[in-house]
């Protein structure tokens, strides 16, 4: 895009005059070189008196949809406090000016909006009577224009967030973690977070606000994103680390016009690879038969977020005079580094080198590496989300009850999604339920692990799931 060329006399007029089709200054600035169609931020809250292709704003993407959306539009850029800014339409060489009358808009209350930022709306005024915008604090603004073309939101508006970026993924079990702050600078900033703990293939977005997306309508329809995934794009993919171990994270603001990719990078550097088993494994009578050749050797689920720990369910039988029924762990598929014990152990008894439980029956087995536990319990498992008539974890109608060697769920109370998980032992704090979750898919039991939301599977009312943890089975009947 070209640059604005500004003449140096117009700074002395600075916000003198806006109109709906100004001669050739517009708010102390020079229009008469910009030649590209699409809307600018400018003003005195910029810092600068030239309007170049950097301010322009990029067509906005509705999260929704994950498409571009007619007449919306989105910047990231810097605003000086307690100065004005407009934005403007440049169409055919006519220049037109775009405010409102900026209110807090509580979003607070709306899921995966950005809590922690401030929000500000205004009904959007057009032409010689567009009022002139302010922010409060210097610095990195998120603005948001909808023109309501399609007609679905109260009235057309600007929405002007204050940004504080930050990470959201394995290193905090998705919830937030802000950068420091930095020095405020128009034209580049640079955030660094260094010894970020991320597990083998964990995964993260940049997010600010502790937020996903601003919610512009009451019905949910149209949202803004809030954060950045793989290639810096809003809504972009799951950024990903390979190796497990400490990281230094840094993103990068650049003013830039067009896309909002455009105006940012990052960089992800391993520091120290971490010397935790990325894998662990069960064996023995009835897992495997002492052969870790064999395919009844179980494999444990890594905790989501939780570097180092590990867990499964299954159903154990006890061993007595007649039948022996021990077993043990070990991070390799082979006799080396196995153990029964890590120090801090619970719910079972350790006897001739091998752990045994009292009774037969489904327990839950969890293995920390990092703080040295072994814990066991009887399997608690539970359904979530609509069809179980909720959001609300460990309910106690929504538990999963033995049937022999399987695990029946309650009948579904609604049509939804299935989603299923298990709880950890009561001794075992800071585990959220969705990072121990898994799905039945195809007969399968899947399980999330530590990677991303899982397929969904669809499931009427009056149906209930069948788990058979020990063959890896299950079904939705």
């Amino acid at each position: 895009m070209k640059k604005v060329l500004m003449s140096i006399s117009a700074i002395a007029l600075m916000f003198a005059a806006t109109s709906c089709e100004p001669e050739n200054q517009q708010g102390g600035v020079n229009f008469d070189e910009i030649t590209l169609d699409g809307f600018y931020v400018y003003g005195a809250a910029t810092g600068s008196a030239d309007i170049t292709a950097d301010f322009g704003m990029a067509a906005g993407l509705n999260e929704v949809t994950a498409e571009k959306r007619g007449g919306m539009y989105e910047k990231y850029i810097v605003l000086e406090g307690g100065k004005e800014f407009y934005l403007v339409l440049n169409e055919a060489g006519k220049k037109t000016n775009y405010g409102a009358t900026l209110k807090e808009y509580n979003v607070t209350e709306l899921a995966d909006n950005p809590g922690l930022a401030t929000v500000k709306r205004g009904e959007l005024v057009i032409g010689e009577n567009a009022p002139a915008m302010k922010v409060d604090e210097t610095g990195l603004y998120h603005i948001v224009l909808d023109l309501n073309l399609e007609g679905d939101l109260l009235y057309p508006q600007i929405i002007v967030s204050d940004v504080q970026w930050g990470v959201r993924g394995a290193m905090n079990g998705w919830g937030f973690t802000a950068f420091d702050a930095v020095e405020v600078n128009a034209q580049t900033m640079t955030w660094k977070m260094e010894n970020v703990d991320m597990p083998a293939n964990g995964e993260f977005k940049f997010a600010y606000g502790h937020g996903w997306k601003i919610q512009l309508d009451d019905a949910g329809n149209v949202k803004a994103n809030t954060n950045l995934g793989m290639e810096s794009l809003p809504n972009g993919a799951n950024i990903k680390v390979e190796k497990a171990g400490l990281y230094t994270i840094t993103l990068t603001y650049t003013l830039k016009g067009g896309d909002i990719a455009a105006g940012y990078t990052f960089t992800t550097e391993c520091t120290q690879e971490s010397n935790l088993p990325t894998e662990l494994y069960m064996i023995g009578q009835d897992f495997g038969a002492w052969d870790w050749a064999s395919e009844g050797v179980v494999e444990l689920i890594p905790v989501h977020s939780h570097s180092g720990a590990f867990w499964t369910t299954r159903y154990i039988k006890a061993t007595t005079e007649e039948e022996f029924h021990g077993f043990k762990f070990c991070p390799k598929r082979e006799w080396s580094g196995d153990f029964t014990g890590l120090g801090s152990d619970t719910g079972f008894t350790i006897d001739g080198g091998n752990c045994h439980v009292a009774e037969d029956g489904f327990y839950t087995i969890y293995i920390d590496l990092v703080n040295n536990v072994v814990a066991m319990e009887p399997a608690a498992v539970y359904g979530m989300g609509d069809c179980f008539g909720g959001w609300d974890a460990a309910k106690e109608e929504n538990k999963f009850v033995a049937e022999g060697t399987t695990l029946v769920s309650p009948a579904f109370v609604a049509d939804g999604e299935v989603r299923m998980y298990t709880a950890a032992p009561s001794v075992i704090t800071g585990v959220d339920w969705w990072q121990m979750e898994f799905i039945v898919f195809d007969g399968i039991i899947a399980y999330r692990g530590a990677g991303g939301d899982q397929a969904r599977v669809a499931a009427t009312a009056g149906q209930k799931v069948t788990l058979d943890f020990n063959a890896g089975i299950g079904s939705i009947n």
